[in-house]
């Protein structure tokens, strides 16, 4: 029989998924800013298991501070939403909660995490956001499993040349859980805007 914890984590990624990602596909309404009403989550069939309380419990104990729900007075109605990791093209930057990064002193450290299996591929085409809004970046490399923008078991740090992708246009912002986002150039930021890489076990 699935823990508490387990049953927790399986409801947290399948909440994750429909509010990055799925909540189009099962016709559930979000808005511009990211957000779906609880009332609208909860009559679909397969997220009725999401209460108020469970929703509250979820928000209030994930360690990388996934989501935000809040309570809307013009409503009259609970709201939640992915904080980021967004691929449903409805979800727009500035109406997401995002903050727009204009100057390298408001995010100077930018990190992403990935792994030697994908390396190669990052090397000849530079970083992609594949199917989502944006390629993530931490705000420190100091990697543990409650930083949020990248995952604690990477193995190649990428520092991202944050003045030098601002110098040329090209959007940084950052999330309410303090995850920096980049949507790149037509999805992808070249290497010429990589700092530098580190293998993150010998430095």
């Amino acid at each position: 029989m699935a823990s508490k914890q387990q049953i927790d984590t399986q409801l947290s990624k399948k909440l994750s998924w429909l509010l990055r990602h799925g909540a189009k596909t099962e016709g559930i309404t979000i808005r511009a800013d990211g957000f779906v009403s609880v009332p609208d989550l909860q009559k679909h069939p397969r997220y009725m298991c999401f209460t108020l309380d469970k929703l509250k419990e979820i928000a209030a104990t994930d360690a990388k501070q996934r989501y935000t729900l809040r309570w809307n007075p013009e409503l009259g109605v609970y709201e939640i939403r992915a904080n980021q990791g967004h691929s449903l093209a409805v979800v727009e930057s500035e109406a997401g909660g995002l903050e727009n990064i204009t100057h390298v002193s408001q995010g100077p450290l930018a990190v992403h995490g990935t792994y030697y299996r994908h390396w190669e591929a990052i090397r000849r085409q530079g970083l992609s956001r594949m199917n989502r809004n944006h390629v993530h970046f931490a705000c420190s490399d100091e990697t543990n499993s409650t930083l949020s923008g990248f995952r604690s078991d990477c193995q190649i740090l990428i520092y991202l040349n944050v003045k030098r992708v601002l110098a040329d246009g090209i959007p940084i912002y950052r999330s309410s859980n303090n995850v920096l986002l980049c949507p790149g150039i037509e999805g992808f930021i070249h290497t010429s805007y990589f700092q530098r890489v580190v293998d993150r076990k010998t430095g």
